[in-house]
């Protein structure tokens, strides 16, 4: 196996094109596609400080690389720096080892799942139930997945408010130009 197989399924936005085999990862202001071919599935981390066209490229990007025999029918998902769910922290944590043992991102996902299953066990990475209803009280008790999930949606939903807020703000002011102009 060549020693940087690895990161090939690993690439940077930067604006309309993708770099592969980054030399820096995980910087806040980056936008990394990452393809987990354990989960069938493109993680398009967005750090803290990126820029919402480089989110929307890598959403295009997934698309077009999605197309490929390699990557066919995979899905894509967005996650932002710090809201990571528990499905990706195997391929931070190998990306963090610098892993180039690993044939590609999330292997070592698939290694416990298959330790586990040897050993009749049902395996630690599946999912709790999304949320479980306390029948003393009628509370419903959200999980840590779950929450991280809540936050994210959250998060996205504030920031869509911000460009919805800005493009009413921008109306606004073109609105004005164009009755000072009518009122010469």
């Amino acid at each position: 196996m060549e020693k940087s197989a690895y990161f090939e399924y690993i690439y940077k936005v930067e604006g309309e094109v993708i770099k592969i085999k980054p030399d820096k990862i995980f910087e806040a202001s980056g936008v990394y596609l990452i393809v987990d071919k354990g989960l069938r599935l493109i993680w398009i981390w967005a750090g803290s400080h990126s820029r919402l066209f480089h989110r929307y490229m890598a959403a295009n990007w997934c698309g077009k690389l999605k197309t490929k025999k390699k990557f066919f029918n995979f899905k894509y998902e967005v996650i932002k720096q710090g809201m990571e769910p528990s499905e990706f922290s195997s391929i931070y944590r190998e990306i963090m080892e610098n892993r180039t043992d690993l044939e590609f991102p999330g292997q070592t996902r698939r290694n416990l799942m298959s330790i586990t299953a040897q050993g009749n066990q049902t395996s630690k990475l599946s999912d709790p139930p999304i949320s479980i209803l306390d029948s003393t009280n009628g509370n419903v008790i959200i999980t840590a997945a779950d929450n991280s999930r809540i936050k994210k949606i959250l998060n996205d939903i504030k920031e869509m408010q911000m460009h919805i807020k800005y493009s009413i703000d921008h109306i606004h002011k073109r609105f004005a130009e164009i009755e000072k102009l009518l009122s010469k």
